[in-house]
């Protein structure tokens, strides 16, 4: 696997990082009264008008302006813009606060490939926004400095530098399996699978049934529901009822013959980490452990973790215990989140590892993965922005170098008794809710890179594909399961290159324009890109 330049699209980019640091990251646990005060706040804020007086936004001196007309007027301007991936809150708040004509002049600039970050990253700020992506940065990002990962000797981070141009992927590939989305089975917003294999084996994963508010969707309870395949992941049909009542995300393993679940038991005093048995993966009991503390996760100077996703678990080969958990909130701001690495020499009592924590300088955007595989060899997932960044050792300290997978969020593993590998995530459109995300590793003779499309009008990526025909080359977007290729306002182009595919698809059909969760499918084996 060779690291090329790269650097994705940056409206892309920033559309994923306002759904995880503006109210849209599925993992982090909503209550419905939140969500109530939420509209009843977006619904005030809506109902205000902005006086004639203000130049930015006024139609002739005797006329007010209504925040939102304005906000409809700069959305069918700009209809793929940095201002239209906004939640609808925070396009009003800079309406109101930056005004209209330097919303506008942003967006012309982004356009023409000039810096904005620093130009426009106070009116942001005055909002609690994410400052907006200059042109030719991954994710949108400031800086990319490198972040620190557990300790070792390869651990290189990949959110690499604003001049970097593309990014060849690994060659573990994954083969896409199936899918279960929020819409066709009337929940919520899906997100964080955790799969087991029963002793009959069937699958069964488990997942949270969250909330989300700017896509509309109902059928939520943010509590942990479950779905069963027995086809090896391809169909899955949804269980009634809740499997584990925790509004967090869980991490569940098998364990003599038995599902531990952990998860976060929520509380105004301090959430704590709380495990579940059940003999028939149906019926969960809560079992008596130590008290840990989201607020144990402490960084060097001392300070306390903000709020916490599923911690991820797996017993090491020397029989001790590791989990990563995501910081959902960072106090050092958006882009910032870390995540905290705790050990157990029981499975029962943990004890924070401080020099092992990382992210923060490159954002650790969803819950991360690490598990012992059925070989002894130790296997975690980083996600990040652009890429879930894979890394594998002996002990859960020393890692090899990086690679990279196609982008998803809160992966699971699971070695099956007959020796597949399956590797679960998740996806997010933020008008159509949630997908849940199976795949199966192979190895095939495809190459797989992704390509920088630099600024463009309407949400657009690329890729270059070698080992393959233009018959073998399927693009999709997994979050609403359409062809692209066929589906109305979307255009996908092949042509030939140096001995390779360049594929390009543009989406730009408001209904669907959700470009992090398009992907290709290459060969009867549907390796995804």
């Amino acid at each position: 696997m060779k690291k090329n330049t790269r650097s994705v699209t940056a409206v892309v980019s920033f559309l994923i990082v306002v759904a995880c640091a503006g109210g849209g990251d599925s993992s982090q646990p909503v209550s419905d009264q939140s969500t109530e005060n939420d509209k009843a706040t977006t619904q005030k804020e809506t109902q205000g008008s902005v006086e004639s007086e203000n130049t930015d936004i006024k139609k002739t001196s005797s006329d007010t302006v209504s925040i939102e007309d304005i906000v409809k007027e700069l959305l069918n301007e700009f209809p793929q813009g940095i201002f239209f991936n906004l939640l609808a809150r925070e396009q009003i708040c800079l309406v109101d606060k930056a005004g209209a004509d330097v919303i506008r002049q942003m967006e012309k600039d982004f356009l023409s490939g000039g810096s904005i970050q620093e130009q426009y990253k106070e009116s942001f700020k005055g909002c609690n926004i994410p400052p907006p992506p200059d042109p030719g940065m991954p994710g949108g990002q400031p800086g990319s400095a490198g972040s620190k990962p557990p300790l070792g000797e390869s651990n290189q981070p990949g959110q690499g530098s604003p001049i970097i141009q593309e990014t060849t992927l690994s060659s573990m590939h994954l083969s896409y399996l199936g899918s279960i989305r929020s819409l066709e089975n009337s929940l919520g917003n899906i997100a964080d699978p955790s799969i087991v294999e029963t002793s009959e084996g069937i699958l069964r994963v488990y997942f949270k049934n969250g909330n989300e508010p700017q896509a509309g969707i109902s059928g939520y309870d943010n509590l942990i529901h479950s779905a069963v395949s027995s086809d090896g992941g391809r169909t899955w049909v949804v269980e009634s009822g809740v499997r584990v009542p925790v509004r967090s995300p869980i991490e569940a393993l098998v364990f003599d013959g038995k599902v531990s679940a952990w998860g976060w038991e929520l509380s105004s005093t301090g959430d704590s980490l709380v495990k579940y048995e059940s003999s028939d993966g149906v019926n969960f009991q809560k079992v008596d452990i130590p008290r840990f503390l989201q607020a144990d996760c402490k960084d060097s100077d001392g300070n306390s973790f903000g709020p916490l996703g599923d911690p991820t678990i797996t017993q090491l080969n020397d029989g001790s215990w590791i989990f990563h958990v995501q910081e959902l909130v960072s106090p050092s701001g958006s882009f910032n989140r870390r995540a905290c690495v705790a050990t157990s020499s029981d499975g029962l009592t943990w004890g924070v590892q401080v020099d092992r924590s990382y992210g923060g300088d490159t954002d650790v955007t969803t819950n991360p993965a690490i598990k012992l595989n059925a070989t002894g060899v130790v296997e975690w997932i980083w996600p990040t922005y652009d890429y879930m960044e894979y890394r594998k050792g002996p002990d859960g300290v020393t890692w090899s170098q990086v690679e990279y997978l196609p982008p998803g969020g809160d992966p699971d593993f699971l070695d099956l008794s007959n020796g597949r590998q399956l590797l679960a995530f998740g996806n997010f459109s933020s008008r159509k809710g949630g997908v849940l995300i199976f795949t199966e590793r192979v190895t095939t003779n495809y190459t797989i890179t992704s390509l920088n499309t630099g600024p463009t009008q309407a949400p657009t990526k690329k890729w270059l594909v070698e080992g393959a025909t233009a018959a073998d080359i399927k693009v999709v977007n997994i979050c609403l399961d359409l062809d692209l290729s066929t589906a109305q306002g979307a255009s996908v182009e092949i042509k030939n290159v140096n001995n390779a595919l360049e594929i390009t698809v543009v989406d730009n059909n408001e209904q669907f324009a959700n470009p992090q969760c398009v992907y290709i499918l290459v060969g009867s084996e549907q390796v995804m890109g």
